[in-house]
């Protein structure tokens, strides 16, 4: 059997169970694999490592198997024969349970980007069900007669509607018409956006804006049309924040979350609302983050800062970063933002802090612990000179 029919197998149980996919040979080399979730990098199993470590732990051909590493990532395998030759079909990542993402971050003293990179993970894995396990575990087993045959459906076409083509022949005219228009009020939006005019870019692009609805693109799929259009908007805005001189890594975080709820959105009204969302919440990273105002070195020191924010100072390092000395650093990074860099991640932790407690159910300890503190009265302390509640009464009042 030609490996093209294995490879041509293995795409169809993709496409069916939404796990990776691995085609592995009798070498242990992976000749086919199909990725729609990445594991980061800091995990064990990261890349092809699991399905290669699941490989070297069979015995037999034709037997069904199941593996979990050391961080609770199951997989579902089948090894057959093929032409002598010893072959393994691995499905997985997915997960049996929700873990406790607290705890494995303090097992393994994640960093807060490597705590970031698990919790997008955690939410973007399947979490799969006994039910769905078992189907899957069964279609596997039907690996070696599925690659045997091609399933061709006999096509059935329906009587060909003239007035309908004559319909869609109108909607592209009329849209050659508006092209021009569009890309306009496109350049608006997006200046708007540069600049945190939300009120400016919602009334360019908003979800209820019928000029940007594309209706005549998959007629018979409208949640899938609304779904890339929102992808694309999401698009738009990430650069337009960009260009407004957001930090990456701020631009990085809210274009993975609406990526996430973009692709899980479940119906018209939900995508509409989500798209209101991204508008708003885009103008505001724009408003209270743009680096504009700063001069390049303090741009640099505050992007480092926001990317670790949870980690010591040390004001040497930032000052080599920053090209110049400790001291005139100090008066610079004051002079421009007001505030001491020391004061300045402070802010950094207490308003992630905010976020956690609002968004998670954390205790207050282990808030702490996630945003660089590890003595949580103190953090408790600086958590109240700078909101003027203690983090309790914080989420209590979900001020």
């Amino acid at each position: 059997m030609e490996f093209s029919k294995v490879v041509s197998t293995a795409m169809k149980i993709s496409h069916l169970t939404q796990l990776n996919i691995y085609v592995i040979d009798d070498k242990g080399e992976v000749g086919y694999h199909d990725e729609k979730i990445s594991i980061p990098s800091f995990m064990p199993g990261a890349g092809m490592q699991d399905a290669i470590d699941f490989f070297h732990k069979i015995e037999n051909g034709s037997e069904l198997y199941s593996y979990i590493n050391s961080w609770g990532l199951y997989y579902l395998g089948y090894s057959f024969l093929e032409q002598e030759a010893l072959y393994f079909v691995v499905i997985g990542p997915y997960l049996e349970v929700i873990p406790n993402i607290y705890s494995l971050s303090l097992q393994y003293n994640l960093n807060s980007h490597q705590n970031t990179d698990l919790k997008d993970f955690i939410e973007k894995i399947n979490v799969l069900t006994e039910g769905q396990i078992s189907s899957y575990a069964a279609v596997l087993q039907q690996f070696d007669s599925m690659k045997e045959k091609e399933a061709y459906p006999s096509v059935i076409y329906p009587i060909e509607n003239k007035a309908k083509r004559a319909q869609e022949n109108a909607i592209v005219d009329e849209e050659a018409n508006l092209v021009e228009r569009r890309y306009k009020i496109e350049r608006d939006f997006m200046h708007a956006v540069e600049n945190g005019d939300k009120k400016a870019a919602l009334k360019q692009i908003s979800s209820d804006n019928m000029l940007f609805s594309f209706s005549e693109r998959f007629p018979n799929q409208p949640l899938r049309r609304l779904k890339n259009l929102t992808i694309i908007l999401n698009t738009l805005l990430r650069i337009a924040s960009g260009n407004g001189d957001v930090p990456a890594i701020l631009i990085h975080r809210i274009s993975e979350k609406f990526a996430y709820e973009i692709e899980n959105g479940e119906n018209i009204a939900e995508l509409h609302q989500i798209q209101d969302h991204m508008i708003a919440e885009y103008c505001d990273l724009v408003k209270s983050n743009s680096l504009k105002d700063y001069s390049y070195m303090i741009r640099k020191v505050i992007e480092h800062l926001m990317s670790y924010y949870d980690q010591k100072i040390n004001i040497t390092d930032l000052a080599q970063l920053s090209h110049t000395h400790p001291g005139n650093l100090s008066r610079k990074f004051k002079q421009e933002t007001g505030m001491t860099i020391t004061e300045y991640q402070q802010n950094l932790r207490v308003s992630q802090a905010k976020q956690l407690l609002k968004e998670e159910s954390l205790s207050i300890d282990e808030t702490a612990w996630m945003v660089g503190y590890d003595d949580p009265s103190y953090f408790g302390k600086i958590f109240k000179k700078i909101t003027g509640s203690p983090p309790s009464m914080y989420r209590k009042n979900d001020v």
